[in-house]
């Protein structure tokens, strides 16, 4: 997976996604811009103002009275309203952007090549997509409340700065406030970068740990089996210390920024105080700077902490980053070939493929596969028949040569309109947490109650089917736990069998299931293929019968190819197979 580094500009790219929604941004701001500056300008212009009349020698009425005392509510009041709706609306803003930002990853991850998942484990993934998107969130919701407040609000306190020097005829006071604004900037600067560093760490360490309870659950009968349980937690307690001592990192370089702001604010304060004394300032003079000044380093103590959940936020903006960019290298052609229903008629021409240079695990295979015909491809494990299919499949595109569906290049048509034509039966099959109905309809979305239970019945699923609770209504549980792997498997073949595809592909699709299953399904695919092209993998010989032709591989290639008994007649590598799992199953 690629490495991606990305600036604190190119974090604001993905503001493109605001675009539908400016009317809730230009609230945010405005309001933003209004809570800031009621807060830095306005709160000290009120007590220098209130203070002086209030404490000063003339006479108070009952009506300026009245109006001074309800001034700093109307202010306050104002100051709540509009800081309630520029969090709101910019925190709405953030939860679209990051909604975007999820459906970016999800859509890109279904484009991937296949072989991207085998570098890239589904922990890491779940990590980088679902981890990684929720601190951007929760940063964007954080950053909402102060973005454009203590901006605003640092600037009305140097506008009142400006006024009460100009005012005061004494430029000093300003002089000090900004004088001591590069004292924040070098050290916030210097954290973020650690910060940013440090926080990716920590998002690797949460993938270790998503890594390792993924682990354990997907074996968790294995882990059983063999006493793993000690083992498992001391990994799982070793991922978690890494986590925490990161975790521990992040916070401290999160939490130094403020102590820091203060203790300059401190000096400053301090400084205020003796030139107060020195100048004989009026007591609300004093009060209003001093209001002034603490809302100024308010802010920067804010924007400092901004800065760090920036950082944060560009860190795991990073590891997205790393997936939105990496190469899409199964891709449909710029104008691709217009194919509706295919005969099934494959050919391989001088295919050569590898997963890694110089390691070729399909050599020069040159095949042609007729529409009406079954094959069964045999061989050893590693010998290449599981990559021969995915290449029909297209999970991945020969480095040599080219194979073609009705004289036609598959790298000529469109991924969905090839793969509408295949049928394909993994020897695991992936099952969801729904109905029976609902997951044969996978193969086929809107078919009717009719065809589905045709379609069990062809697989003969059918009759177990009608002995669940529910029938097909009943919910199989994850990944279908609450069904035998024979089950599993007839449910699978029922949904490839809706699909009625012109190409059938099985890679150990009846593994899991009894003999007497078998060869009913053997005899209900021999009867489909009239007018499909079927391929099987298979490493039992009990199922050759129903196959016009066997090819078989080694080390990449077609070594031998021909009918069951043909081969079996001679001396080949498929009768030193056939006897080998003869001696086994004796």
């Amino acid at each position: 997976m690629r490495d991606c580094r990305m600036s604190a500009w190119s974090l604001f790219d993905y503001f493109k996604f605001l675009k539908k929604t400016k009317k809730d941004v230009a609230i945010a701001i405005v309001m933003g811009v209004i809570r800031g500056l009621s807060s830095g300008f306005g709160i000290p212009v009120i007590l220098k103002y209130s203070s002086s009349i209030l404490f000063g020698d003339q006479v108070v009425d009952g009506v300026v009275l009245t109006m001074l005392a309800l001034l700093p509510m109307f202010v306050m009041f104002v100051r709540g309203v509009s800081g309630f709706l520029s969090s709101y609306y910019f925190s709405a803003c953030g939860q679209h952007i990051v909604e975007e930002l999820r459906m970016m990853i999800f859509q890109k991850i279904q484009r991937l090549h296949v072989g991207f998942f085998n570098d890239c484990p589904p922990s890491e993934l779940i990590s980088r997509s679902i981890n990684a998107s929720t601190i951007i969130q929760s940063n964007l919701v954080d950053i909402s409340l102060d973005i454009i407040t203590q901006p605003m609000a640092l600037l009305g306190a140097i506008g009142y700065l400006i006024y009460l020097c100009v005012e005061e005829s004494d430029l000093v006071i300003l002089l000090l406030f900004l004088t001591a604004l590069p004292l924040f900037i070098f050290p916030i600067r210097k954290i973020g970068q650690r910060l940013r560093r440090k926080s990716g760490q920590m998002q690797g360490r949460t993938a270790e740990i998503i890594n390792r309870l993924n682990h354990n659950l997907a074996a968790i009968k294995e882990v059983r089996a063999f006493g793993l349980e000690k083992q498992e937690v001391g990994s799982y307690r070793r991922a978690c210390h890494a986590f925490s001592d990161a975790f521990l990192k992040v916070i401290k370089y999160q939490l130094i920024v403020a102590p820091l702001v203060e203790i300059v604010s401190a000096v400053g304060v301090g400084f205020a105080m003796f030139y107060a004394y020195e100048r004989g300032l009026k007591l609300e003079v004093f009060m209003s700077l001093a209001m002034a000044l603490y809302f100024g380093y308010d802010a920067i103590k804010r924007l400092g902490d901004i800065s760090n959940k920036i950082q944060t936020s560009i860190a795991a903006v990073d590891r997205i980053e790393a997936i939105l960019n990496e190469p899409e290298k199964i891709v449909d052609p710029r104008n691709p070939v217009c194919v509706g229903k295919l005969r099934g008629d494959i050919a391989f021409r001088d295919v050569v493929f590898s997963y890694a240079k110089n390691r070729e695990v399909l050599k020069k295979i040159n095949i042609e596969m007729a529409h009406g015909r079954t094959y069964a491809l045999v061989g050893a494990s590693g010998a290449g028949k599981s990559t021969f299919v995915n290449m029909i499949l297209r999970f991945y595109d020969p480095d040599q040569g080219s194979i073609c569906i009705d004289d036609v290049d598959l790298r000529e048509m469109a991924k969905a309109d090839l793969r509408r034509n295949i049928g394909y039966v993994p020897q695991d099959p992936a099952l969801i947490n729904d109905t029976i109905f609902n997951n044969i309809t996978w193969g086929k979305p809107g078919a009717s109650e009719a065809e589905v239970i045709e379609a069990s019945q062809k697989a003969y699923a059918h009759d177990f089917i009608l002995q669940m609770e529910s029938g097909y209504d009943t919910i199989i549980g994850e990944s279908g736990n609450c069904l035998s792997g024979g089950q599993r498997q007839r449910l699978a073949l029922a949904r490839v069998f809706l699909r009625d595809s012109p190409i059938l592909i099985f890679d150990e699709a009846t593994s899991a299931l009894d003999s007497e299953s078998q060869q009913a399904i053997y005899r209900a695919i021999k009867n489909l293929a009239n007018d499909k092209t079927i391929i099987m993998i298979s490493h039992r010989f009990s199922m050759m019968s129903i196959v016009d032709e066997v090819l078989v591989f080694s080390h990449g290639r077609i070594v031998e190819s021909g009918s069951h008994g043909n081969l079996l007649a001679g001396d080949t590598l498929y009768r030193k197979l056939y006897e080998k799992q003869q001696v086994i199953e004796t």
